[in-house]
């Protein structure tokens, strides 16, 4: 087991006991029956511990968890228990990550790296006309890929180090990239401090868009198109 992976969970913990939880006023009420042997605190420890040992399947995970961590945590749960869990926690899960994000040094610098990313949900007509994601998942472009997938589109805004500052969640049927980021940014827990340099693709241009960003103080830089100087893209010394 890495020490450096234990003293981060250690320390996410104690964050999340004294201060996220508190602040946030998020602490779960007590219901009937035994109080819950895991914590929402060192739920989302074991959420975080999954991510960074690369885990993408839960039933795997959840397998491997003793023999990782099990020195850490008294208690794991079953699948099921798991995911219900999983899926009540998202408010603590965003509010530990958006801490964590703010300690993270590079996110200090003024600037920012953004790209849209799809996330597929389904691969079948039946999982579309069936799923809860009805609404929320549509039929999108991947660009990469060369081909279309029914899903969301995931708008994300990164320290140079990969440090996730700031994100959201669109269907990518409704919505288009440069909405996208101006939705993000619209949440002010999305924006960078002004005097930011903003990166991002050919996708994002438009003078509509960089002035919309610029009255929040966010200035985009860019590779030109085909028919505009390259120095356009970029603010001047």
């Amino acid at each position: 087991m890495d020490t450096d992976l234990d003293t981060l969970l250690i320390a996410l913990y104690v964050e999340l006991t004294d201060r996220i939880l508190p602040a946030r006023q998020i602490r779960p009420q007590p219901g009937p029956g035994r109080p819950a042997e895991v914590t929402d605190a060192e739920l989302v420890c074991l959420v975080v511990a999954q991510v960074l040992l690369r885990f993408n399947n839960e039933r795997h995970w959840l397998r491997a968890a003793p023999a990782l961590v099990g020195h850490l945590f008294p208690h794991l749960l079953s699948q099921s228990e798991y995911n219900r869990r999983l899926r009540a926690a998202g408010e603590l899960m965003e509010a530990a990550l958006r801490r964590l994000a703010a300690r993270t040094p590079s996110t200090a610098e003024l600037l920012r790296l953004m790209d849209g990313t799809p996330v597929p949900c389904g691969a079948s007509r039946q999982t579309a006309h069936r799923s809860d994601l009805a609404g929320w998942a549509g039929y999108g472009f991947d660009k990469s890929h060369h081909r279309f997938y029914w899903g969301a589109e995931l708008m994300l805004l990164c320290a140079p180090d990969g440090a996730v500052t700031g994100f959201g969640l669109v269907n990518p049927k409704l919505v288009k990239e440069r909405e996208a980021a101006l939705l993000m940014f619209a949440e002010p827990k999305n924006r960078p401090w002004p005097g930011t340099l903003d990166v991002c693709d050919k996708g994002f241009a438009g003078a509509d868009f960089a002035a919309e960003l610029a009255e929040w103080g966010i200035t985009i830089v860019r590779p030109a198109r085909k028919d505009e100087p390259d120095d356009l893209s970029f603010p001047d010394d």
